[in-house]
């Protein structure tokens, strides 16, 4: 568990909190460094326990779902947020068989980009 951010590069903008749900892995790192070097603020939850928890005491844009978490623990996940967290915006970086999320970062290169079209 573990809460990382970075501000660089944003005085114009607001800037957006992403949740990165997913368990420790080098490609999880990847997304992370990526992502805050987009100027995004992130916060790594190693679990949808962890996910959940820090969704009720933090305030985020989107939550960003790794492809190494189970399909079933994703839908469990995005289910619950979308009861809970209406505004939020979830994307998976794997498949989506319920429409439950709102987009699908399907490269890590194209992660940033997915974000800020949701979120602009």
């Amino acid at each position: 568990m573990r809460a990382t951010s970075n501000a660089k590069g944003l005085a114009a903008r607001s800037i957006s909190s992403i949740l990165l749900v997913g368990p420790p892995s080098p490609a999880l790192r990847r997304k992370q460094t990526l992502l805050q070097g987009s100027g995004f603020e992130i916060t790594l939850a190693e679990n949808i326990c962890y996910a959940e928890l820090f969704a009720q005491t933090q305030h985020f844009d989107a939550a960003v779902y790794d492809d190494s978490i189970p399909p079933h623990e994703q839908l469990s996940l995005a289910r619950l947020m979308r009861i809970r967290w209406p505004w939020m915006r979830l994307v998976s970086c794997g498949p989506d068989n319920e429409g439950l999320f709102d987009a699908h970062g399907s490269s890590e290169a194209r992660l940033a980009e997915v974000l800020r079209e949701l979120l602009d």
